[in-house]
């Protein structure tokens, strides 16, 4: 696909998809994924005949622990480059034991029309690709319909009031009162024409918009609510980590801290009619 077609997120994606595991493997966010999966690991479906849905699945870093599992995994990204690293890490992991269960389908979340009706009984949708989409009630929608009746989705979501102190930073009171008031933004980086938007939203928001899409919330939890990315060093030891995972999980779910948490992670499942 040329450049000129290529929508800026991909653009973005697909220039850095051979680097972007770099950032993502000191301490931080090694107890940062620890978190992720021990909140996601309950709502596992029990049948690992099941195949499951990586959507946003960037480098494959989820799909290969689902995979460990022992589930079968749809990987879905809208970037090609990102969808090869993501082969060639599960291909290496454990010498490819899992590659036979893998698949890999380049889409857009807002349209996953190449995925069938009713198939997927557990998506995950992790490091906030829905609100990286140009719509994303619209690819909320798109994926309740690739979702069976007893479907659950885990996804993660920027929430909105933890951007306050960056608006502060720029001393811009009506940037701050339009961004509180729609929760766009875009994602910055060097390239002006690789800039992406994004859309944000506080707790409530969240529980509204998947309400909307036929989905009903069943555990909300901020991520994180400790702000542990600015104190690295406090996560230096394995003991160190699982001590502060201790404190994070007491206040993840209280519903004023997960107000002050940098993401939301959210497990729902299709509503019942």
């Amino acid at each position: 696909m040329s450049r000129s077609k290529r929508s800026a997120v991909q653009r973005y994606h697909d220039r850095v998809a051979g680097c972007y595991d770099d950032s993502y493997e000191d301490a931080y966010w090694q107890w940062h994924n620890t978190l992720t999966w021990d909140y996601l690991k309950p709502h596992l479906p029990r049948d690992l005949s099941a195949t499951l849905l990586d959507l946003g699945c960037g480098t494959g870093t989820w799909a290969c622990k689902l995979l460990k599992s022992g589930y079968t995994v749809g990987c879905v990204d809208i970037s090609a480059k990102m969808l090869d690293q993501a082969r060639m890490k599960i291909e290496s992991a454990e010498g490819g034991g899992g590659s036979g269960r893998a698949t890999f389908i380049q889409a857009d979340l807002c349209d996953l029309s190449a995925l069938p009706a009713g198939g997927t009984v557990f998506a995950i949708a992790l490091g906030d690709p829905i609100g990286c989409t140009q719509s994303p009630a619209l690819a909320l929608k798109q994926i309740r319909r690739v979702l069976t009746d007893d479907g659950v989705l885990v996804a993660t979501f920027d929430n909105r009031l933890a951007a306050i102190d960056h608006y502060l930073t720029l001393g811009d009171p009506h940037s701050m009162t339009r961004f509180l008031g729609d929760g766009k933004t875009n994602w910055l980086t060097k390239d002006a024409d690789e800039r992406f938007p994004i859309t944000t939203f506080d707790p409530g928001g969240v529980a509204a918009l998947l309400e909307a899409a036929g989905l009903e919330v069943v555990d909300m939890v901020g991520k994180t609510v400790l702000p542990m990315r600015h104190f690295r060093q406090l996560l230096a030891t394995s003991e160190n980590r699982r001590t502060w995972a201790k404190v994070e999980k007491s206040l993840c779910r209280n519903p004023w801290a997960i107000g002050r948490a940098s993401h939301v992670q959210v497990t729902c499942r299709v509503a019942r009619q």
